[in-house]
């Protein structure tokens, strides 16, 4: 996993703000628009803000649930 397009499959991406812990899940196909299926997935973190401090200190979090059909059922927490 590489790449915006290795995600899209089986994955989600998560943003979550070390300051005021927030969680979003992102919306994989909306960035691959916005910066490319190509964009590599750990230049993803240097774009983020969060919404609700407004601040750049995000982490980034992948997620595995399984291919179309098959989803697993998962919901992530701190």
């Amino acid at each position: 996993m590489h790449s915006l397009n290795d995600l899209v499959e089986s994955f989600h991406l998560y943003a979550e703000c070390e300051r005021c812990q927030r969680s979003v899940q992102l919306d994989i196909e909306k960035l691959i628009v916005r910066l490319g299926g190509d964009f590599p997935i750990t230049g993803v973190r240097d774009r983020l803000r969060c919404t609700s401090c407004n601040i750049r200190s995000q982490d980034v979090r992948i997620v595995f649930v399984g291919p179309p059909g098959k989803r697993v059922i998962f919901q992530y927490r701190r």
